[in-house]
């Protein structure tokens, strides 16, 4: 007789296992954010305003008119066809998480506001995990914080849906790193319920799946994802052609605030005029900000990443730089695309600790600026 073997159990790691290494990483994206709304209360403070009307204002009035009542406002358009504001040109996912939140019993600004922490958290565990399987823990956590500071990031603690799409986009990356497609393809479907920028992640990870079947890798699961993931964005602009009877009903609604596609004009000019007039400072800030988002675009071609992070990253950049109106939202619009700071924190990471504490809170200081002074000084949202 044979000797019996002995039953082997594999332990499954507990969530406090799993999270653990990233609790730096989350620990620092909190720790910055309390930072940047301090010197949002003390640029409120000196404006006589209270940073209480900001954080749910501007986009994150009509994230939470959606909250609360739906797509219920009619649409009305004026004499020359162009249509009024209206909540349908804002996407459903955030505001929907707001409204779950609400069902048990958080007034709405807290919900959403407890939306968009939760979802930040979410984003900076999984740039960790992106950038610690790209090229160490250090790197990982270097990812996460400089998203965090970045010059978009005081809507970190908005009513915004920026911290929503970038954990989305983060964790099907990571997904898509480790050929989980049919997890990737959900997680995009609701990433194209996010925020119109999803197109970006749909268009790599479309890609990615593309490459796998030439490959035959996986078998019919490519397939099965990049079917899959453009459901969500073209369910809900079919959602909104039908409500306006429009086909492109979704980018007509972009003209009440009069935003379309333009290359890249507006952009140039606004950036020009804040580089060789007598501008606004916060003009002049803005278009350095577009020039170092360019820099960092060029710089991340000469970086070796994996193709839809490259492909992600750039969709994004043009995407950000290409639409009309609104100069000073260019570095929201720019939040997305933490691939641009993948270069910084291979750099930074060779630095000591030492030096990365003076950097790190001095660049989160100065983007915190940026953000207070436009809502607080100048008045416009950021």
């Amino acid at each position: 007789m044979q000797p019996s073997t002995p039953d082997v159990t594999v332990e499954r790691p507990t969530i406090a296992a799993v999270v653990r290494p990233a609790l730096p990483a989350i620990g620092l994206y909190v720790l910055f954010q309390l930072l940047a709304f301090g010197v949002l209360w003390l640029l409120s403070w000196k404006a006589g305003v209270s940073p209480g009307r900001f954080v749910g204002a501007f986009d994150g009035s009509w994230f939470q008119a959606v909250a609360e009542h739906g797509y219920s406002q009619p649409i009305t358009p004026g004499p020359d066809g162009t249509p009024a504001e209206n909540s349908l040109a804002f996407f459903p996912l955030y505001p929907a998480l707001t409204a779950m939140l609400g069902l048990v019993g958080i007034p709405t600004l807290p919900a959403a506001l407890t939306v968009t922490f939760l979802a930040g958290c979410a984003a900076a565990w999984g740039l960790f995990v992106l950038g610690r399987d790209f090229a160490g823990p250090r790197v990982g956590i270097l990812l996460a914080v400089l998203w965090s500071i970045g010059p978009g990031g005081p809507v970190l603690h908005m009513a915004y849906s920026e911290s929503l799409l970038v954990a989305l986009v983060a964790w099907t990356l990571v997904a898509l790193a480790r050929r989980q497609w049919l997890l990737v393809g959900v997680l995009t479907i609701f990433t194209g319920l996010t925020r119109a920028g999803g197109g970006a992640l749909i268009a790599a990870v479309g890609i990615a799946a593309i490459v796998a079947l030439f490959r035959r890798e996986d078998g019919w699961r490519p397939l099965a994802c990049g079917l899959l993931a453009p459901l969500g964005l073209l369910g809900y602009l079919a959602y909104v052609a039908v409500r306006t009877d429009r086909v492109d009903g979704w980018f007509w609604l972009q003209n009440a605030w009069h935003m379309s596609l333009d290359f890249g004009s507006f952009t140039w000019i606004q950036a020009r005029e804040g580089l060789t007039s007598n501008a606004s400072s916060w003009i002049t800030v803005t278009a350095l900000i577009v020039l170092g988002a360019v820099a960092l675009q060029l710089w991340t071609w000469c970086t070796r990443m994996p193709l839809p992070w490259q492909i992600y990253g750039t969709i994004t950049v043009l995407i950000a730089l290409c639409s009309s109106n609104f100069f000073q939202t260019r570095a929201r619009y720019l939040l997305p695309a933490f691939v641009l700071t993948v270069p910084l924190a291979l750099l930074l990471a060779k630095l000591p600790n030492r030096a990365l504490a003076i950097l790190l809170p001095a660049g989160a200081l100065v983007s915190a600026w940026y953000g207070a002074f436009l809502m607080a000084i100048v008045h416009l949202n950021p």
